[in-house]
């Protein structure tokens, strides 16, 4: 028995050091795939296109489908990623008979600064992996493949890995796409609520929209509409006083989100289904106007949850749509959207300045600058013809005119 334990020590430690040897040359000072550009307009609207078209809430069980995503729709997708959880960065390049898949991990500091984990893989026109690349070390596709395989059924992903594989029965890739041909099952939805939200995240989101409702109910009494300000702020305050000064971010994000979805007529149940409870309806404005409170929740949200870039980019793509046939390119939505993007940072990045500001009372005027002056609405033809594009010199006077003056609240102001 001692000499089969000493045995299996040895193997256990060869094989340690045999991965640390893979992994030592695959690591460099220079990214195989470099940071990706900010988010463009245009790139978001790829993503949300992609979702949009290939939205299956609505198919039959057991129906199937074919996704076409094409090569920069693909990296789109990527991109957003590499923005939202995925750790390290990846780029795709589709090609005859298969793509070329790179990866790219900044080590952290405290592990190797200013070194970055680098991998590529060759895949067959089926998806499968023919070689995966670590620096100057080539690892067959099988064997990589064993091992994802024997990894994904014993983490905590283990499930829903599962449940991919049932549904998914062919994978091509082209030149000019990827086509993935699935079979729809409920299931899928609970899978992808359960990697997109944590167990925490989930009570922390009931919690804040029982709290939504209750304040909601109360401020809403007798009347059909009220200020934002007056609901915003009491809700922020009591997640904050209850969460206490280590979990304020966690508390604001979660209550920021369920307020954006208030406000944008989502059901938040779609998230965390066991949620049921509904406050009573209540119309929430900002200077007297709806559309900005939705301006600035939504905003709030994106930024407390996906980073500024994102809810910028979100802002201005809206107002882009709206000046194509909808309610028209209006500048004071674009201030309501970087008033709310710049309070969702600051919910997250400087919990205890906004703590002190909620307790001694947040109205309106302290979050949201007027909004005097500022063109709306304009459709497409008008907007080109008083400001060409967005980023002319034309529109950038007006956007630094909205930056000075949300600068100019003292809760935005530079910190003493």
């Amino acid at each position: 028995m001692l000499r089969l334990f000493t045995w299996l020590v040895a193997c256990a430690l060869a094989a340690v050091v045999a991965l640390a040897a893979l992994l030592f040359q695959a690591v460099d000072a220079t990214p195989l795939v470099p940071p990706p550009a900010e988010l463009s307009a245009a790139s978001f609207k790829r993503v949300k296109g992609i979702l949009r078209a290939n939205d299956p809430r609505y198919l039959p069980p057991g129906a199937s489908r074919e996704v076409r995503i094409a090569g920069p729709e693909l990296q789109a997708l990527l991109d957003f990623a590499a923005r939202h959880g995925l750790p390290g960065r990846a780029a795709i390049q589709l090609r005859e008979g298969g793509a070329e898949l790179r990866y790219t991990w900044p080590l952290p500091a405290g592990l190797a600064p200013g070194q970055h984990l680098n991998a590529s893989a060759a895949l067959a026109a089926d998806g499968r992996i023919d070689v995966l690349q670590l620096g100057r070390v080539a690892l067959p596709g099988a064997l990589v493949t064993f091992a994802l395989d024997a990894g994904l059924r014993v983490s905590a992903f283990a499930p829903e890995f599962a449940q991919l594989k049932r549904s998914v029965s062919r994978v091509r890739l082209a030149p000019d796409a990827l086509r993935l041909t699935y079979t729809w099952q409920p299931a899928l939805l609970a899978s992808a609520r359960a990697l997109a939200l944590t167990p925490a995240e989930q009570q922390g989101l009931t919690a804040a929209h029982e709290r939504l409702a209750d304040v909601m109910n109360r401020v809403g009494e007798g009347r059909r509409q009220a200020e934002l300000a007056d609901v915003l702020g009491p809700i922020l305050l009591e997640a904050g006083e209850e969460a206490g000064p280590d979990g304020r971010t966690a508390a604001y994000r979660h209550a920021l989100l369920v307020i954006a979805a208030q406000l944008s007529g989502k059901n938040i149940a779609l998230l965390v289904p066991t949620i049921q409870r509904q406050p009573r309806p209540l119309i929430l404005t900002l200077q007297g106007r709806h559309d900005l409170a939705q301006h600035f929740a939504i905003s709030a949200a994106l930024a407390a949850w996906a980073g500024e870039p994102l809810a910028n980019t979100v802002g201005l793509d809206k107002e882009v749509d709206d000046a194509r046939g909808g309610s028209g390119f209006s500048f004071a939505d674009l201030a309501a959207d970087r008033a709310g993007t710049r309070f969702g940072e600051l919910a997250v990045r400087q919990p205890a300045r906004l703590a002190a500001a909620l307790a001694g009372g947040l109205g309106s005027e302290a979050i949201m600058p007027a909004t005097d002056g500022l063109p709306e609405p304009m459709q497409t033809d008008e907007f080109r013809r008083r400001f060409g594009r967005v980023g002319s010199a034309a529109y950038q006077q007006v956007a630094d005119d909205i930056e000075q003056r949300i600068a100019a609240l003292a809760l935005f102001s530079p910190a003493p």
